[in-house]
């Protein structure tokens, strides 16, 4: 139970970066592996990613009013 804590500690606290390792691997994937649509899995994971991390900012703020 304790690898699952820590391993979500890790995901919050990097959120931006795994999606984003996610997305360019999704991309290289496709690429090196001739697999249709990963591609389209990592933009979606790219645009998830960018819109989380200009969200936070906002959420945060907000909480703290």
């Amino acid at each position: 139970m304790k690898v699952f804590k820590s391993i979500n500690q890790f995901l919050i606290r990097y959120e931006f970066l795994v999606l984003m390792s996610l997305a360019a691997a999704m991309h290289l994937g496709e690429r090196n592996f001739g697999i249709e649509g990963l591609s389209h899995i990592g933009t979606l994971f790219f645009l998830i990613a960018i819109v989380s991390f200009s969200m936070k900012k906002y959420i945060n703020k907000k909480n703290d009013i």
